[in-house]
């Protein structure tokens, strides 16, 4: 039987039991369908998971801290309650050498927090996030300018994406009026100094030139404004009333910059055996990836159970057809046709009928999904972005169910193996059937 005559056949003997094909793809559409949606669904929330982490930052840089903040508690006499002597290492300059000494490692620098009371440009006032850094390894960290330049001098600034809008108040910004432009703008740093010798407040204030303006790449970025390390040591020193010992104390934050992501664990690695505490935004990815994966699996095994329950349906449905059919078996056996030339008839049609509810789940879940994405979105967005964030509060941000592209073929080949599976015993059935016997069936 040539592969033409076999097609011929099972679309003639599915078009005789429209009615009972019908109901038995149903099942395969149902169960196909739940396996599309749920592992959209797993794809979509990861998908939100990642967006969210981007946020936090390039996945080429690592965050680093000194390991004093886990230091064991010490008693009365000065031991360490854990019983070790060993003192953490201090997060100073000759650290940060020993980590731009490790291979791949682009740039090193310090982030620097300024104690600062609020910012004032004109007569408006806001408030961002002041960090010193090495003005060589910024150029180096090369965040995405939209404006002006990277090249950080005393006196100069580079800002922040989000921080002009932290100049206007709230009835502007119900207004939606556009934030400032601040660049070439002179912005004014006012903190306030409070030491035991004068416990009055004194005004401390320091005059900053923006000379570029960053594109959106992250929250410390996007909310930070960024001067010079020198300056920010010594405006801590106006602040606090006393130089800070970086040597004996260390920086409180180093971010190390990698060539490519696929370096960033080896580099984190490295760092780690130095006994510092690291985070990257790519160990955290890998952690997330890992475990949707999982999530995706087990929602995915969800849907396949009832598709497996179709399965039965199929099973029934070819059986009914061997029943109603056995007179007609008889005949193709009496007319030369071998016992593989009966199972490949009633295993296409089983195939057919899964293929046929595949391919309509497929369409369904895709359906449903959709439908998802506009009314979770909307919910969502009335949330302001739900669980796993998405910005400010757009439906569109990113989608709740998303449809790998190796979904739909898989779930369609997938309902088709599950539907040849269940003809394999009614199969067996049909061609183990006498000729004469089935012949004489009435």
């Amino acid at each position: 039987m040539t592969f033409r005559d076999l097609l011929r056949l099972v679309l003639s003997n599915l078009r005789r039991m429209k009615t009972r094909v019908v109901m038995t793809a149903i099942g395969v559409i149902i169960g196909t369908a739940a396996v599309v949606v749920l592992v959209s669904l797993g794809a979509g929330l990861q998908q939100r998971a990642t967006e969210s982490l981007y946020s936090f930052g390039s996945l080429t840089e690592l965050q680093v801290f000194s390991s004093g903040y886990f230091e064991p508690t010490t008693n009365e006499s000065g031991s360490s309650v854990g019983g070790s002597q060993e003192k953490p290492p201090v997060l100073n300059d000759k650290a940060l050498e020993q980590i731009r000494q490790l291979p791949n490692v682009v740039a090193v620098t310090p982030m620097e927090s300024v104690y600062a009371g609020e910012l004032r440009w004109g007569r408006q006032s806001g408030y961002a996030q002041v960090l010193g850094v090495d003005p060589v390894a910024f150029q180096a960290l090369n965040p995405t300018i939209l404006s002006g330049t990277l090249e950080l001098k005393r006196g100069q600034a580079v800002i922040g994406a989000n921080v002009p809008q932290n100049f206007l108040d709230y009835e502007a910004q119900q207004r939606g009026d556009p934030p400032p432009d601040l660049m070439n703008q002179t912005l004014k740093l006012v903190a306030y100094s409070f030491t035991p010798d004068n416990p009055n407040p004194t005004e401390i204030s320091s005059r900053l030139q923006v000379v570029g303006a960053l594109k959106s790449q992250g929250y410390q970025y996007d909310y930070s404004i960024f001067v010079t390390l020198r300056e920010a040591l010594e405006l801590n020193t106006r602040i606090s009333g006393q130089r800070p010992n970086k040597e004996r104390d260390g920086y409180n934050q180093v971010i190390v910059k990698v060539a490519e992501p696929n370096q960033v664990p080896a580099v984190e690695q490295a760092i780690k055996e130095m006994q510092f505490s690291v985070q990257s935004a790519q160990s955290m990815l890998d952690q997330i990836n890992s475990f949707f994966l999982v999530i995706q699996a087990i929602l995915g095994g969800i849907g396949a159970i009832a598709l497996l329950v179709a399965a039965f349906g199929i099973a029934n449905t070819m059986m009914m057809a061997i029943y109603e059919r056995t007179r007609e078996i008889g005949l193709m056996k009496a007319l030369g046709a071998s016992n593989q030339d009966v199972m490949s008839v009633f295993l296409a049609e089983a195939g057919g009928i899964g293929l046929l509810g595949g391919i309509g789940g497929v369409l369904l879940g895709i359906g449903l999904g959709a439908l998802a994405n506009v009314f979770g979105g909307q919910y969502l967005a009335s949330q302001g972005g739900g669980v796993f964030g998405g910005g400010g509060g757009s439906a569109t941000t990113t989608a709740i169910a998303v449809t790998p592209l190796w979904l739909p073929p898989f779930a369609i080949l997938f309902a088709m193996l599950i539907g040849v599976a269940s003809g394999v015993y009614p199969a067996l059935r049909a061609a183990a059937l006498s000729p004469i016997l089935a012949l004489k069936y009435e």
